[in-house]
């Protein structure tokens, strides 16, 4: 059960506009999984067994399921996008409901700070040529998408579009047994799970501290998050080629994903 529920949580990461952390709180495993990396050397064996099967649930539907996105995203781009961003746009009341207190400042503020870091990668996909800066970059995006993991209601695959490192990062994961793609791979794994560890452990802690003691702020941060990140989607659907056909699907396809999250959180989250 717990690696069908891996599973699950995977195909959030996978999927832009879910959030695999709001899955695990849905899932009634998050405060588990909290709580066994925060306390993974007081009952080792206990946790080990428990994390490694949502890892392996993860892994699973990663692998199963990434070739699947990008040839969505190659053949059908903006019709694709439109629908992803209507999975982010139904999941944003369940966010706004756990905003106690009027925080317009913050909404505005974690806006501002994400349209600006978006638009700086707005076009394209970022490539770096030099080594040591690629391994820095991949590092950076390794601790961004742990930030996304534990975070509940910020997409990781849509941040990571946000940043301009999607399309790396699922190709490496689709391609992950490919031998062709080793060593290419392997200069995008190592960094990425770097980066991806240290967040883990590194931030962990600093949001079990977040939601018990300032859980309106922070959901107001990861609500202003997601608006900049619907805007940015749209920027980056529109600067792509498309024709009116496919702005009437994608619309389409926007009210289908938005009627989607609201249905999976009626049956799932738990209040």
């Amino acid at each position: 059960m717990l690696i069908f529920k891996g599973m699950i949580i995977g195909i959030g990461k996978i999927i832009p506009g879910v959030s695999g952390s709001m899955l695990a709180i849905s899932l009634g495993v998050y405060e588990k999984l909290i709580n066994s990396i925060n306390n993974f050397l007081k009952y080792p064996k206990e946790n080990f067994k428990f994390l490694s099967k949502i890892i392996i649930g993860v892994i699973i539907s990663i692998l199963l399921f990434s070739n699947i996105i990008i040839k969505f995203l190659n053949r059908y781009y903006f019709i694709t996008i439109f629908f992803f961003i209507g999975l982010i746009i139904g999941g944003l009341e369940d966010v706004r409901k756990n905003i106690i207190e009027s925080k317009k400042i913050v909404i505005l503020f974690s806006f501002i700070i994400i349209i600006v870091i978006g638009i700086i990668t707005i076009n394209n996909e970022v490539t770096i040529t030099n080594k040591f800066l690629n391994f820095v970059y991949f590092i950076f995006i390794g601790f961004v998408d742990a930030l996304t993991t534990i975070i509940p209601g910020i997409s990781g695959t849509a941040t990571l579009m946000m940043l301009g490192a999607y399309t790396s990062i699922i190709k490496t994961f689709s391609n992950l047994f490919n031998l062709y793609y080793f060593k290419e791979n392997i200069n995008i794994i190592i960094p990425f799970t770097i980066g991806f560890c240290v967040g883990i452990l590194s931030i962990s802690k600093l949001v079990q501290y977040l939601f018990s003691n300032h859980k309106s702020i922070t959901y107001s941060l990861i609500f202003g998050f997601s608006l900049a990140t619907i805007l940015l989607m749209f920027i980056r659907c529109f600067n792509s080629s498309y024709t009116l056909l496919d702005l009437v699907i994608g619309t389409i396809l926007l009210l289908l994903g938005f009627f989607i999250i609201k249905k999976v959180n009626q049956l799932f989250l738990i209040d």
